[in-house]
């Protein structure tokens, strides 16, 4: 069954285009649940096929509701001027045209405030057009190699992130942590392999490149990739070689994350980290509170896409 500008805003009412900022006050002060506009501290554009935006609407509703966000949501489609849709601080325009894209950004977006764009996929080709507008641009594309490979070519328009980034933080700050330590950083040169189980390999792909990129590893170091349980994008992590070992895995139930070091001179270690709320709103709360470019992820995306 496809998706309708009704299932995207359920609670939502079609306004004329010129109406627009005026709905969204009216409904902002009717609601009991939402914020006062003058408290929005962002504007958050959600693009992507319409299959993919019912969740975004549901964490965009919730920022709106909150306070925090005034939000678009654009699915793709071949219309030219779709029927607006309005739900307290969310505007949806259900199947326009990628190339009115940037078009509709421009005349939707609080120009006073900064511009998140929220890229969960569609016509690449439309990805420059946004970012130019954008403060930053998250990536969430459920196959990204495409949209990695031309986000490389904009790094300097725009701030990039990406929520498989996001959600490898806890993971990275760990790892990090192993470096801190001085008898792994003297064993790290004779580091041999890398092996993650992840059911989402692009997420292991990604958190391999930021490895690659941030530590000279010897000569013939290799990267093995394998599946994981489906419930967990990343499930774990092993670094070292055949005597010494670097090791970050999910734990009680997915809630947390543990890691263990054994390496020559440094006594074996464990200890149990609390992860950080998954959730799509969380997750862009997360993001909204960053503004400058990040250069880990830029060095990761460039490996990953051989591109120097």
């Amino acid at each position: 069954m496809s998706t309708t500008a009704e299932d995207l805003l359920p609670t939502g009412v079609d306004v004329a285009f010129n109406k627009i900022g005026e709905a969204m006050a009216l409904g902002t002060c009717q609601s009991s649940s939402a914020t006062p506009m003058r408290a929005l501290v962002a504007t958050v554009v959600a693009v992507g096929p319409a299959d993919r935006l019912t969740a975004a609407a549901e964490a965009l509703e919730a920022l709106g509701d909150a306070g925090t966000v005034r939000g678009i949501l654009i699915s793709e489609g071949d219309l030219a001027a779709p029927q607006p849709r309005v739900a307290g601080n969310t505007v949806g325009l259900h199947g326009l045209k990628p190339q009115f894209l940037n078009n509709a950004v421009a005349a939707l977006r609080l120009s006073s405030l900064p511009t998140l764009v929220w890229w969960r996929g569609g016509s690449v080709d439309a990805l420059e057009g946004v970012a130019e507008l954008a403060d930053r641009v998250v990536l969430d594309d459920e196959q990204p190699e495409a949209t990695w490979g031309r986000a490389v070519t904009l790094f300097e328009d725009t701030a990039f992130s990406d929520l498989r980034w996001a959600r490898l933080t806890e993971w990275r700050a760990l790892m990090a942590h192993f470096f801190d330590i001085p008898e792994v950083l003297a064993a790290a040169e004779d580091f041999s392999r890398l092996t993650i189980a992840a059911s989402d390999q692009m997420a292991a792909r990604l958190f391999a490149a930021w490895l690659e990129s941030s530590i000279q590893f010897r000569e013939g170091f290799a990267v093995e990739l394998k599946g994981g349980s489906p419930d967990t994008p990343l499930e774990e992590v092993r670094l070292g070689d055949h005597d010494q070992e670097l090791v970050i895995r999910c734990a009680a139930h997915q809630t947390c994350l543990e890691t263990e070091v054994s390496v020559t001179g440094h006594r074996s270690a464990s200890r149990l980290v609390q992860l950080s709320d998954q959730s799509l709103s969380s997750l862009l709360t997360g993001e909204l509170k960053i503004r400058s470019r990040d250069a880990a992820f830029e060095r990761a995306l460039k490996r990953l896409t051989n591109v120097s």
